[in-house]
């Protein structure tokens, strides 16, 4: 039972959904098997966590068919009949948070019976609604063609002969809806393609944007949003796109859920980043601008915690533009709001960069050497940060015990991507290069320039020049 579909789903209830989950069960409306409710008694007291010797086959079975001889296959029916219900209790759940559809559904029943007058209060209850709505996402504009339809509909069963408003409200509404949701999509299929090299069939987009560029939607703001977002992938040499686009996320993100504004602003920070991966610099105080405005707003917390690595993102960029105190504060101030699952080992790395950034290198070490961190994405910052921590302190020995190990592991761990393999192995393979130039070994500082130079893929490129440069002053 433990691995079951029912103990993994229920497993995700809250106390309050596994409250309404027993009167929805206890409801004969909705259920009349008695062995069904005395299953789910038995083993909701064990929730959250369903411990496998709690929730055993045989004793469950021994207290729902007293008696009987032991028949996992009987006990697997009721599992199942109770199993569907789960289901459709949390099918319930999600239609409860679209009043507008339910509203929709309600005209239809209203509609089809011929209850004009209470179709009527309905429609009116219903665009009022709409009308009072915050939000202008994507899906407003479906709710707004479901309600303008149901009108539609009505007129043509009450007076099929009569100029309906509501079939050009229905109408536009949809293409609105097919519009924003379409760019939407393309928008990720233009992040994926750029970012991970991925290729996909992106149909149609020239055509939308040609329309969109002779037809002023402006006023629609999930349209001229995700219109400026693929804008910023197509046309990424123009900074104006990118400019426009923080306009128009500053002006209209009270529109849109959480959720999507962060995915908007996600696309800006992308922009950033790639411009700054090809060296305009310019770019470094627009993304640490960014993640200001995004803590200041809360809208990169995600369920009120800052993820682990977004903070990693904010202190890197912060760091990089040398704003050292700035850092402080923020890892002071937001620690707490750090996912508790990664928050030690996050405030811990976090502040070892900046002890490092700050050139007080014993410091970063003795906290590197305090926290064990798991976290791939975190591990391989880790290492790097250990490795140039060595390195400034001139730690010979663990260096290049470090260089041995770090490169096993980029070449033995196959959840690392191909991309961050071959820019961590380049950036052990040099950094190797500087200390032996360092301690005199036979390095060329002109040849190891050159080669570093005409490398496409490296970590820390900033710092290895600057190294590398240190030394050659030295020589």
């Amino acid at each position: 039972m433990f691995k079951s579909k029912l103990i993994s789903t229920l497993r995700t209830l809250s106390g309050k959904e596994i409250r309404k989950f027993d009167a929805y069960i206890q409801s004969p409306f909705f259920n009349s098997n008695k062995k069904v409710i005395e299953l789910f008694g038995l083993i909701r007291k064990f929730h959250p966590d369903y411990p496998d010797n709690k929730v055993d086959a045989e004793v469950i079975f021994s207290k729902v068919f007293p008696h009987e001889k032991f028949e996992e296959q009987k006990l697997r029916y009721v599992m199942s009949d109770l199993t569907v219900l789960l289901e459709d209790f949390l099918s319930y759940i999600e239609f409860e948070k679209n009043e507008i559809y339910k509203k929709h559904l309600l005209l239809n029943a209203y509609d089809s019976r011929s209850l004009d007058k209470f179709f009527l209060s309905k429609l009116d209850e219903a665009r009022l609604e709409q009308k009072n709505s915050l939000a202008k996402d994507v899906n407003y504009f479906f709710n707004q063609h479901l309600v303008e339809e149901n009108a539609y509909l009505h007129s043509l069963s009450t007076k099929p002969r009569s100029i309906s408003s509501s079939l050009q409200e229905a109408v536009d509404n949809l293409d609105y809806y097919y519009l924003s949701n379409r760019l939407r999509y393309s928008c990720a299929i233009l992040s994926r393609e750029t970012l991970l090299q991925e290729k996909y069939n992106n149909y149609f987009l020239d055509q939308i944007l040609e329309f969109l560029r002779n037809h002023d939607l402006e006023n629609i703001p999930s349209i001229s949003i995700y219109r400026q977002i693929s804008l910023t992938y197509l046309d990424a040499e123009n900074a104006d796109h990118f400019r426009k686009l923080n306009t128009l996320l500053d002006k209209y993100s009270d529109n849109f859920p959480a959720e999507e504004v962060r995915d908007m602003y996600t696309h800006s920070l992308n922009y950033c980043l790639r411009k700054l991966d090809g060296g305009q610099e310019e770019f470094l105080p627009e993304l640490v601008g960014l993640y200001k405005l995004l803590i200041r707003k809360e809208i990169i917390f995600e369920n009120g915690w800052l993820t682990p690595e977004d903070v990693k993102n904010i202190v890197t960029a912060a760091l990089r533009g040398g704003e050292l105190a700035w850092t402080e504060e923020f890892l002071k101030e937001y620690k707490d709001r750090i996912n508790p699952e990664y928050r030690d080992s996050a405030f811990v790395y976090n502040m070892a960069n900046l002890h490092f950034h700050k050139k007080e290198f014993s410091k970063a070490l003795k906290l590197m050497q305090a926290v064990e961190i798991n976290d791939i994405y975190y591990n391989l910052g880790a290492k790097v940060l250990l490795l140039k921590t060595y390195f400034e302190l001139n730690e010979s020995e663990p260096f290049f015990s470090l260089v041995d190990a770090f490169s096993n592991y980029l070449k033995r761990n196959k959840l690392i991507s191909d991309t961050k393999r071959i820019t961590h192995l380049n950036f052990v393979k040099y950094t190797k290069k500087l200390m032996q130039l360092r301690l005199g070994h036979h390095v060329n500082p002109e040849e190891l320039r050159s080669e570093i130079h005409h490398l496409k893929n490296i970590a820390n490129l900033p710092w290895i020049f600057e190294k590398l440069e240190e030394i050659e002053n030295k020589m």
